[in-house]
């Protein structure tokens, strides 16, 4: 049995009866030694201090104190007598020569620890890591094997430790945080380090002592970010760690705020600094939520983001926040409400690319609202999830930015799938097509094996068409032609290309090749046609995208081709397009999801135009351009749809469950929404149904007016359309338990009012205050004695749907999620149908109080 100790027996460095011991470590191993791999990853130095070899094998490393165990050291390491052994926290998970590569790596910033244990379990050393380091620097004992532990400014890897220093001299404190004020602000700085003098900078650079000497309190009179950095007297002192705080003077904003600053920084950004094209700036980061609170900082470096929008004067950029620095590992925040994660070490920082207004012409939102439409149809590719911000540079305004969830990296692949860079093949076209990550051989071989057994093979034979959808996720395929073909991409294939797997077992469906989104700002007829479509108009036919030879040379064309000979995947492909036409890519949709992200930065665009030219007309004029360009696409995309395809109609098809509540209908891809519930569905085709139900109900059978279903008691069945239908599924209640024992119920008072009968259409509040003081808490909608049935949708400014009922007295709390939502306008989509009016479409605003 492994003995498993915890925190509360790791106080103590355990050297006294261990041979090999922790004499050095480094998490800020930037430019410091390199691996077997050429890599520079944290380190650790073990130091054999007997007088013989000592081997470890069996033995085990850990940076967690509850898991003791968390990497065995394999076979074959031993460390010399009196000598040296490096680990590489690589998480490689190996024995490379005489380096250890543990599967886990380390976070100072979080105060991992550093074990090392017996193969009984008992701790031979430890250390907790509390004390950061800064960039290239160390942390070891003073000298080999005492007690006493240093800073090592130039460390001694694989030596002995000399030239130990004092620790860092103490942080500056300023007396007033970061943040929004109104008017000139006074600003003090101290230190609790006596030996120390401090010196600061108001222009982003990193203070020197030629810097500005601290005499006493700074007035902030504009937007200043302010930074503060401790030297002390004592040359063994290394300098403090820089303190950055950003003071917003006078300054109001809708939106989150990004305060980026550094020595470079501003240099990069306008591409007069050395290398701006293809280096790194080292700079530091602090976020503001749209309430002005900081709600996360540090430290990392900066790189272009672009390549034709470099060239304008308002330039996309990458942060890459470095856990080396010692400040943070990485922007700690849930960047984005809808997404299930805190922690983002890379973020793309987007001035809209080539739809930037005014330098591209553009309504400076195409492309986040390419991938929030696809996150909406939950389309199966991976997506840049968007989140507008304004950005600032060393204290400067800098406009209207969406920040973006960066796919193509592992810490991406790893948050959502399990599978982490040494468990991915990622494959990338820009031109060239290279591994991201995995083998780098070119071509990547398990691609061109796959591409031509697709290519080759015949799949209309069923076995080999199932080979292919085991290893290949067909379904993926299908959601990333629909949808740039739909939107009419003019920049993709042999450009802004990416599809991955990973190895991991599971989740199984992700060892399957898959696509992302990456630039889609060449959409909606915007922007250079670099793959040589058809046409870049609306009236596109949505079969052009079959119909390109092989652009990027990668076969994503020619394997939908011969995919699409194979029955059952050309009935999903043919019919995805209506499946999606039905939802989220039916015009009032879009043009919901437009006009939600145009009221996310419209309160900002004046003040970029400003900035970078243009006029507020210009830009609106834009942003109707696209709107219109949208509402001929979907007016065009039935006649491309028969004409490409062969089919008929597009006939109306009515769905309804029976009883109400017995269960749910999927039609071909799409799970209908509510009942009884209408769209437009293509004759010369299959359409398949498949019913599901609901707990305390079995199925029974299908009905349909005008058609004959061919198994009517089946679960799955299919009909080939050549009228308007109604369809119901029908569901039998399965018979009751017992009563139980008969038991009061509590008094409940519930929200609203009693609906009203005595008047017609839909009546929906603009505002209400869900504060929880008995006053106004609920959204409380009416529907009148006419309204048979409706659905009513309601969005966020960033086009996430917060709420949706099709159901009377089904009220808005003013939650998603169980979590209040912010205050500000909402926006909802309203589709009802009335015995005296017809079928009804409208939008409008809800303002949410506190």
């Amino acid at each position: 049995m492994k003995t498993l100790l915890t925190a509360c027996s790791l106080m103590f460095l355990l050297t006294a009866n261990s041979q090999v011991i922790i004499n050095e470590y480094s998490c800020s191993n930037s430019n410091g030694p390199t691996d077997a791999y050429g890599d520079t990853p944290d380190w650790i130095e073990l130091h054999n201090i007997g007088a013989t070899a000592f081997d470890l094998s069996g033995y085990y490393l850990s940076d967690n104190d509850n898991n003791l165990s968390k990497w065995e050291i394999p076979v074959g390491a031993s460390v010399p007598a009196g000598g040296y052994m490096m680990v590489y926290c690589s998480k490689r998970d190996e024995l490379n020569g005489t380096q250890l590569h543990p599967s886990f790596g380390l976070t100072q910033t979080k105060n991992e620890w550093i074990i090392l244990a017996s193969s009984g379990g008992a701790i031979q050393d430890s250390i907790n890591i509390t004390n950061m380091t800064q960039d290239d620097h160390s942390y070891g004992r003073t000298t080999d094997a005492a007690l006493t532990w240093s800073i090592f400014t130039t460390p001694t890897p694989g030596a002995t430790n000399v030239g130990g220093m004092n620790y860092y001299s103490a942080t500056p404190v300023l007396s007033l945080a970061a943040g929004f004020y109104s008017g000139t602000q006074s600003v003090t700085c101290t230190t609790t380090d006596g030996s120390a003098t401090l010196y600061y900078t108001t222009d982003g650079s990193v203070p020197t002592t030629a810097s500005t000497l601290y005499a006493g309190a700074i007035s902030i009179t504009a937007t200043t970010v302010l930074r503060v950095k401790g030297f002390s007297s004592d040359p063994n002192t290394p300098p403090s760690f820089t303190e950055t705080n950003t003071y917003f003077i006078d300054e109001v904003h809708t939106l989150p705020v990004l305060s980026c600053s550094g020595d470079e920084v501003l240099d990069f950004i306008n591409d007069v600094a050395p290398g701006s094209f293809n280096s790194n700036f080292k700079g530091a980061f602090e976020l503001f939520e749209d309430n002005g609170t900081l709600v996360s900082e540090g430290t990392g470096y900066y790189n272009k983001h672009g390549n034709d929008s470099w060239a304008y004067d308002q330039r996309g950029f990458d942060l890459v926040v470095r856990d080396e620095y010692g400040i943070t590992n990485a922007v700690r925040h849930e960047l984005f409400p809808e997404k299930n994660r805190d922690e983002y070490q890379k973020i793309i920082i987007k001035a809209a690319a080539n739809d930037n207004y005014p330098f591209a012409q553009g309504a400076h939102i195409r492309d986040a609202m390419v991938h929030t439409l696809s996150q909406q149809a939950h389309l199966r590719v991976d997506e840049r999830t968007s989140r507008f911000a304004i950005v600032y540079i060393n204290g400067q305004y800098w406009g209207v930015y969406d920040l973006r969830e960066k796919v193509d990296d592992a810490d991406f692949t790893n948050h959502y799938y399990d599978q982490d860079k040494f468990n991915i093949e990622f494959l990338k076209t820009w031109g060239a097509t290279w591994a991201e990550y995995g083998d780098q051989t070119v071509p990547h071989p398990e691609w061109e094996a796959f591409k031509n057994q697709v290519i080759t093979g015949d799949m209309t034979d069923p076995v080999q068409y199932q080979a292919v959808k085991d290893v290949y996720n067909t379904g993926s395929l299908i959601d990333y032609v629909v949808l740039n073909s739909y939107i009419v991409t003019s920049d993709w294939l042999n450009w802004n290309t990416g599809w991955w797997h990973g190895w991991k077992p599971e989740p199984a469906d992700k060892q399957k090749w898959r696509y992302i989104l990456w630039d889609n700002d060449a959409s909606w007829g915007h922007y250079i046609n670099y793959t040589g479509v058809p046409t870049t108009g609306p009236d596109a036919d949505p079969c052009n995208a079959d119909n390109l030879p092989d652009p990027g040379g990668q076969g994503h064309i020619p394997i939908l081709n011969q995919l699409l000979l194979n029955e059952e995947f050309s009935q999903e492909y043919i019919t995805r397009y209506a499946d999606l036409i039905n939802g989220p890519f039916g015009c009032p949709a879009m043009q919901n999801l437009v006009d939600s992200m145009v009221a996310v930065i419209q309160p900002e665009m004046q003040r970029q135009i400003d900035t970078w030219g243009g006029s507020m007309a210009g830009w609106q004029a834009e942003v109707t351009e696209l709107k219109d360009y949208i509402d001929a696409r979907c007016a065009a995309m039935t006649a491309g749809l028969i004409d490409c395809y062969d089919l008929e109609g597009p006939y109306d098809l009515t769905i309804d469950v029976e009883p109400v509540g017995g269960g749910t209908v999927k039609a071909n891809s799409e799970w209908v929404p509510f009942y009884p519930w209408t769209g437009e569905f293509y004759g010369g085709i299959n359409t398949l149904f498949k019913a599901d139900a609901n707990a305390g109900f079995t199925f029974s059978h299908w009905e349909s007016v005008n058609h004959t279903f061919a198994n009517p008691d089946s679960l799955n069945d299919t009909l080939s359309l050549i009228a308007i239908d109604t369809v119901i599924a029908h569901f039998i209640a399965d018979p009751l338990p017992p009563d139980p024992p008969i038991v009061d119920p509590p008094i409940v008072t519930p929200p609203g009012q009693p609906n009203p009968t005595t008047f017609t259409g839909f009546h929906i509040p603009n505002a209400f205050s869900p504060n929880d003081d008995q006053n106004n808490d609920w959204l409380e909608f009416f529907a009148g004695w006419d309204v048979t049935n409706f659905d009513l949708q309601i969005y966020d400014r960033w086009g996430t749907l917060v709420f949706k009922t099709s159901t009377v007295g089904d009220f808005w709390d003013g939650r998603h999620k169980e979590t209040l939502v912010n205050t500000g306008v909402y926006t909802y989509v309203l589709i009802f149908d009335s015995s005296e009016t017809g079928k009804t479409e409208t939008t409008g605003n809800i303002t949410v109080l506190r």
